[in-house]
């Protein structure tokens, strides 16, 4: 139990350190031995998701409710900012830095709604390459090339959520990605678009952690 907000940051710190120590000795181990997709694998994603929810539970009293400058000020200068089309929401992306992101695949997600902030995610990028990667030839034989109306009825559902980019001015939108929909934690498959607004990448998101069930969600 933590009796002051000096002991919760102390004990916060110690237990981030301990388990970064134990993910880089994991990484290390199935990177040695190639067996990132089995238990070695598996207790990265474990420990890593560990490690995702002290983050996020650490910072999010320091984000919630503020102006989006305290995002700013915490994570540094924004990968992008995403704003959400025919909608209010704006979503600050930045890269999460230090030993806690070995292979440089998460980024922390920050929604920003009526001018403050909203919720905070730590999110993954292609969290398991034996399965998106596959995933990601099939969805692109059918999307490539394709305006958004048409990506949707090949995926046969509508996005959770249109946004375009201030960086590139470039499209995205956002689907429901999980395999097994009774899994409650969101996993994304994102659909890029060029500058035409025809489709030209797919990937797929984990989030880690957050402080709302559904970061990209209805309000």
């Amino acid at each position: 139990m933590c009796f002051s907000s000096g002991q919760c940051q102390s004990w916060h710190h110690r237990f981030l350190g301990k388990a970064t120590l134990a993910l880089t000795i994991a990484v290390m181990a199935a990177l040695n031995s190639g067996c990132i997709g089995s238990g070695v694998g598996m207790a990265v994603n474990v420990i890593g998701g560990v490690i995702d929810s002290a983050d996020v539970k650490e910072k999010e009293k320091d984000l919630l409710g503020k102006p989006p400058s305290a995002a700013d000020e915490m994570f540094g200068e924004r990968l992008d900012t995403m704003r959400q089309q025919g909608g209010s929401r704006v979503w600050a992306i930045y890269d999460v830095k230090g030993l806690t992101n070995p292979l440089g695949k998460d980024s922390y997600v920050v929604e920003v709604t009526g001018g403050t902030i909203h919720s905070l995610s730590r999110v993954e990028t292609t969290p398991d390459a034996k399965i998106d990667l596959p995933r990601v030839a099939l969805i692109e034989e059918k999307v490539t090339g394709k305006p958004p109306a048409q990506c949707q009825q090949e995926l046969e559902q509508a996005p959770i959520v249109t946004v375009r980019s201030e960086r590139t001015g470039r499209l995205r939108q956002l689907y429901d990605g999980r395999i097994i929909k009774v899994f409650k934690k969101p996993y994304y498959c994102i659909l890029k678009y060029d500058a035409s607004d025809l489709c030209e990448d797919v990937d797929f998101q984990k989030v880690g952690a957050s402080t709302r069930d559904d970061p990209y969600g209805d309000e």
